[in-house]
């Protein structure tokens, strides 16, 4: 009777998403700074552990293999899917995330789920009726609970649960913390999801379930579509101080730069230019080995004849770039543009990394920079 009872609810509700789809947006759409958001975080993850590729030894993709866009709660924000392999650890991360006024990370579980199996990793999703849900757990061997997650504001909650394996060698059926039949099991998850479209991503090449690395080209084409990101010109004025003597001594430069969402970007050989000679001075170079940058702090710079040149003087377009930069031989993912054909880093992640403490002053608009 109380399985009859949540079937009837169950298909009551999504006969009221059904209505309510309706008169609602069929598709959430993306605005400049979600997309610009969502464009770094893919950047990001790229960065930090490569394109999609294939480990020989297990099967299992590494890198970045599924990024999707889905609105999980009819918001008109799509949210946006990652998954990705680690060398060495035979298992695949995923992280989610939401836009409302800034980048907000959602919490769920840290590992894509396994189903059937327990051994080879896999993604399940649910769409449409104007929601989604992420299905997280270990279906058969371990008989543990799975869950249908999906989002609340900024939380994700739990809609669903289920078992469905054996629990103290007996096997077990229980939809919600009720016991169920298989039928019965079968009849509720499909009613659960009834008109929404079900898709398993595998991360084993040549396993079962969609390619997922499929979703990661229309993501970005989508993202991309929606970027139009422009950096208004500017001149960073950085006063650089030196701690060294009794009496502290300060030099000014002014830099070219851009200002996007109120941070300065700027080259990172002119910094480099600025710094030289300071006690944060750091030299540049280029690592073959890993295809970074490569910066050693401590070290003369060596000047090229292009650093301090002249402020531009127009806006431009500012495309979110992957970086990694290699400071003493220790890998760092500075929040990185491409403009004009350059890549501009952010002031204040160099400065992190230099050990130097940031200070503006609004009436001069200057930043001081001095040694920790």
């Amino acid at each position: 009777m109380k399985l009859n009872v949540f079937i009837r609810n169950a298909f009551c509700a999504a006969a009221a998403c059904a209505v309510m789809l309706c008169s609602a947006s069929a598709y959430a759409t993306l605005t400049p700074e979600s997309a610009a958001a969502y464009q770094g975080v893919i950047d990001d993850l790229a960065g930090q552990y490569g394109n999609v590729r294939v480990d020989e030894s297990s099967g299992l993709y590494l890198g970045l293999a599924c990024a999707r866009l889905i609105d999980f709660d009819s918001d008109d924000m799509p949210e946006l899917y990652c998954a990705y392999g680690v060398p060495n650890e035979y298992k695949i991360h995923q992280v989610l995330y939401t836009y409302d006024n800034g980048l907000i990370r959602l919490d769920i579980p840290d590992a894509v789920s396994n189903f059937s199996t327990d051994v080879a990793p896999s993604t399940r999703i649910f769409t449409g009726l104007g929601k989604a849900y992420l299905v997280d757990g270990h279906e058969v061997m371990k008989g543990t609970e799975v869950r249908y997650l999906t989002k609340q504001g900024h939380q994700m909650v739990t809609a669903l649960t289920y078992i469905d394996g054996f629990v103290s060698g007996q096997q077990t059926r229980r939809v919600n913390n009720e016991n169920v039949s298989a039928d019965g099991l079968k009849r509720a998850l499909n009613t659960f999801t009834l008109n929404m479209t079900g898709t398993d991503y595998g991360f084993v090449r040549g396993g079962d379930g969609a390619d997922p690395t499929a979703t990661i080209k229309p993501t970005l084409d989508e993202i991309r579509s929606r970027t139009e990101l422009y950096a208004a010109p500017a001149t960073a004025h950085l006063a650089v101080q030196d701690n060294r003597t009794e009496v502290m001594k300060e030099a000014r430069f002014d830099v070219a730069a851009y200002a996007i969402n109120g941070n300065h970007y700027l080259k990172l050989r002119d910094l480099a230019a600025a710094l030289n000679g300071s006690p944060r001075q750091f030299a540049v170079g280029w690592d073959g080995q890993s295809t970074s940058i490569r910066i050693s702090t401590g070290r003369h710079y060596s000047r090229t004849g292009s650093e301090l040149g002249a402020p531009p003087t127009a806006a431009a377009q500012a495309e979110r770039a992957a970086s990694v930069l290699l400071i003493d031989g220790q890998p760092k993912y500075p929040t990185t543009y491409i403009i004009a054909q350059s890549h501009y880093y952010r002031l204040r992640d160099l400065a992190e990394y230099l050990n130097l403490t940031v200070s503006w002053n609004p009436r001069t608009k200057t930043a001081t920079l001095t040694p920790r």
